[in-house]
């Protein structure tokens, strides 16, 4: 009878998200919405891969990385709107819906073999379900949450995505870090509901947890107490819950490689387009998806189907991507935006084998240490090859790329702790675990700021209360100044709220990113014409421009910084400001001005620093 209903309310809940429900109700409808979603896109791999009887939480991690390349087929298409990824979203729930009522029967039958027996694992289910649904919810109510993600400004490249269905801005779009997948997660967030698109790495944090739970095949009393330190610990990580980089969806997705690499004979259609979903959210861990796909394709090498599925999973999910920033950095000429992110790097050769110097001692130290396990094993050598390569510079974007070692550590970690759980060992190592984490909880407790993990809970439930609050006001605050434009016109932008413009109006490029910060460098000598001859390669009509009026201080000599700056001298503007100089102001409201580019823009062009 449980497990009816609790079948029963897996078929509906998730269409509760199309009656008229605000506040914590719509945000709870629409998480729940979004998860149906990504199991029912695993479902579907999971019958193209014909696994039958795959665990739900690892068919749900499948489902995101199936709908991060279904998204990326979209944006690669320009169909990536609001209404195109509410299709896809509601189409997988559709899924979800008729696949559980068709084998409704032996679901039950399932559920009800799940629910007999000792029922430990209630506790570190409870626990999960409990501060899960706190940060979710919290998260769904941060409006205020930090939006750059290290490679750009998220928030406003979504909007670009759901305005007209494509990413077609070569420099705000530029992904150094990344192909954009974490843009393509946070659309088909947004299908669901625009709240849990705040939420989406919060969500991803549950369940993955919740697979990792899954996988410890919670029975026994000590297996409970490592599952319950696990939730625990994870909670109290001194990292922050609204960032816009996917942590916990980077560490969900590597767990799913590791927990499919330790099976007998893993299905191969899976494991690539999970890899493929991990190279396209950021290149820090590409040697993690490499070392998963030549893991798989080193159990049986002479099975060319095999290989091939392996292969085409990867390009399917990563390529579209790969298309749709070449389409952006065709729109202008050529190497405009590389001009102006590229930064010096060292030689490649001398980075790879300063990267294999490292990783092939943590390698072997790991396998020495570690317990005699296939999947382990092949997590250690993945982590320590991706850990490596952060190290040497090898992938990533810059020192940025240095946090991106926490997913692949945490994957790595919860790895380990499904192993000793299983282990005969289990009830003396979750003991001395416990007490680890509970050290973990202390420190993690007495951290400044936001770090803390008691004021993260507080800050989430603080986000929950916001929920309830009427919406504010949405409005376009750069409307008035646009009014007057035609449409299609080619607007530069560097404005404290990019994800509030209309991009199905005009055509806009996003200056505001990490490549073009020195744009906004105060300079105390003469300007580099960088910022005019940038404007003139995109051959932009008019720049809306946010004046900045906190100057960072980067050296000494305060008193005679102002000074400079207290007299209508060139030296004291930033790049930005200088263009604005010169040329007609043509509307100005709230310290945001909109300048006319169309004449007097004749500097000559920067260097091209693109390799």
């Amino acid at each position: 009878m449980i497990a009816s209903a609790l079948l029963v309310a897996a078929i509906a809940l998730p269409w509760l998200t199309l009656m008229p429900l605000h506040g914590v109700a719509a945000a709870a409808a629409h998480a729940i919405t979004l998860i149906a979603a990504f199991h029912g896109a695993g479902l579907a791999v999971a019958r193209l891969a014909g696994q039958r009887n795959a665990a739900p939480l690892l068919v749900v991690q499948w489902g995101i990385a199936a709908l991060i390349g279904a998204s990326g087929i979209a944006i690669a298409c320009r169909v990536g709107t609001l209404a195109g990824h509410a299709a896809l979203v509601f189409g997988c729930v559709a899924i979800h819906t008729a696949t559980l009522g068709v084998r409704f029967a032996e679901h039950v039958e399932r559920a009800t073999a799940a629910l007999a027996g000792p029922r430990v694992w209630l506790v570190p289910a409870a626990l999960l379900v409990g501060l899960g649904a706190v940060i979710v919810l919290g998260a769904a109510g941060a409006s205020a949450a930090q939006p750059f993600d290290g490679d750009g400004h998220l928030v406003a490249q979504l909007r670009r995505v759901l305005d007209t269905g494509a990413l077609m801005d070569p420099i705000g779009y530029p992904r150094l870090a990344g192909l954009g997948a974490p843009v393509a997660l946070a659309a088909v967030a947004s299908g669901a509901g625009d709240d849990v698109a705040r939420a989406g790495d919060a969500l991803a944090a549950v369940l993955a947890l919740g697979l990792a739970v899954s996988a410890m095949r919670v029975r026994e009393p000590a297996a409970a107490l490592w599952a319950v330190v696990l939730v625990a610990g994870a909670f109290a990580l001194p990292l922050a819950p609204f960032d816009p980089l996917p942590y916990w969806t980077c560490a969900g997705l590597i767990l799913a490689l590791h927990h499919m690499l330790g099976e007998d004979d893993p299905a191969p259609l899976p494991i690539a387009i999970v890899a493929g979903a991990v190279l396209a959210l950021r290149y820090e861990l590409a040697p993690v998806a490499a070392v998963a796909v030549v893991a798989a394709w080193w159990r049986r090498p002479g099975d060319h189907r095999r290989t091939a599925i392996l292969l085409g999973g990867v390009v399917a999910v990563a390529l579209p991507f790969l298309i749709a920033r070449l389409v952006a950095w065709g729109s202008v000429p050529s190497l405009t935006a590389a001009a102006l992110s590229h930064a010096p790097r060292g030689s490649i050769a001398v980075r790879a084998a300063l990267t294999a110097a490292i990783a092939v001692p943590g390698a072997l130290v790991l396998r020495i240490a570690l317990p005699d396990s296939r999947g382990l094993r092949i997590a250690a050598i993945a982590t320590a090859v991706a850990l490596a390569a952060i190290a040497t510079h090898l992938t990533g974007a810059g020192p940025l790329s240095l946090r991106i070692a926490w997913p692949i550590a945490i994957g790595f970690a919860i790895t380990l702790v499904i192993e000793l759980a299983r282990s005969r060992w289990s009830g003396p190592a979750a003991l001395i675990a416990s007490l680890a984490i509970c050290a973990l909880m202390y420190e993690a407790g007495e951290l400044p700021g936001h770090l803390r993990w008691s004021r993260r809970m507080a800050a989430a439930a603080t986000g929950i209360e916001y929920l309830a609050r009427p919406p504010g006001d949405a409005r376009d605050p750069y409307a008035p100044l646009l009014a007057k434009l035609r449409p299609g016109a080619t607007i530069a932008v560097w404005v404290a709220e990019p994800d509030r413009l209309d991009y199905a109006r005009h055509r806009i490029f996003d200056l505001r990113t990490p490549a073009g910060a020195r744009l906004r460098d105060h300079r105390w000598r003469d300007h580099v014409p960088e910022a005019a001859a940038l404007l003139t390669r995109l051959s932009a009509d008019y720049l809306l421009f946010e004046a900045d009026d906190v100057r960072v201080l980067r050296t000494q000599g305060d008193l005679i910084y102002r000074w400079l700056c207290a007299v209508p001298r060139p030296i004291c503007d930033d790049d930005l400001e200088a263009v604005a100089r010169d040329h007609h102001v043509v509307a100005e409201r709230a310290g945001v001005r909109l300048i006319d580019l169309r004449d007097g823009l004749d500097a000559p062009p920067a260097p091209d620093h693109s390799p």
